[in-house]
């Protein structure tokens, strides 16, 4: 691994722990699933390619999620299973079923948290080449500082029609995108 790709699995092992723990699982501990995460993430340090334009943590959320299910789905397929509310004896005192090792659909998924605030961090350190207008508008629009509002409430909250919301947007997007180029 070169010192760019060590870099970028250093400086990002905390979302892979913080992926880890979204992962309910008695067959193997969140110690063991970070190391399994911590492999995924080194595969996608790899393949990553900074050229492409889209922000790590991005990229190598897919191959984090792929380590920890597989290294999961492993030891549940060594595991003779009847069926998925049926008590598994492993250890000496440990009893639990096999829902005690999936994945927490409740629980809000890191890398899209992740990936939004990345997002908003982009739009925030850009917005300064708007005017006052055209941030009202996309702060509103994605949920920067405030909830994420549809274009009809934000046309309400500004006094505007809908479809001047729709081109003030547009217009905004076209500006930081411009701007993203020049950088």
């Amino acid at each position: 691994m070169t010192k760019e790709q060590d870099k970028l699995v250093t400086a990002n092992m905390g979302y892979v722990i913080t992926l880890a723990r979204q992962y309910k699982s008695e067959i193997l501990s969140t110690d063991d699933l970070i190391s399994e995460g911590a492999i995924g993430i080194m595969k996608a340090a790899e393949k990553y390619d900074v050229s492409k334009g889209k922000p790590f943590v991005t990229f190598a959320a897919p191959y984090i999620r792929r380590a920890i299910e597989a290294a999961i789905n492993r030891l549940q397929n060594d595991i003779d299973v009847r069926s998925t509310d049926e008590s598994i004896p492993v250890g000496s005192r440990n009893n639990f079923t096999l829902l005690n090792v999936l994945e927490d659909h409740d629980a809000p998924k890191a890398d899209a948290t992740v990936e939004q605030a990345s997002l908003s961090e982009d739009l925030l350190r850009g917005i300064g080449v708007l005017n006052e207008r055209e941030q009202a508008v996309v702060k509103r629009y994605f949920g920067i500082d405030a909830e994420r509002q549809t274009m009809a409430e934000i046309a309400e909250g500004l006094g505007l029609k809908r479809e001047r919301v729709r081109q003030v947007r547009d217009q905004a997007l076209r500006k930081l995108r411009k701007e993203a180029r020049k950088e």
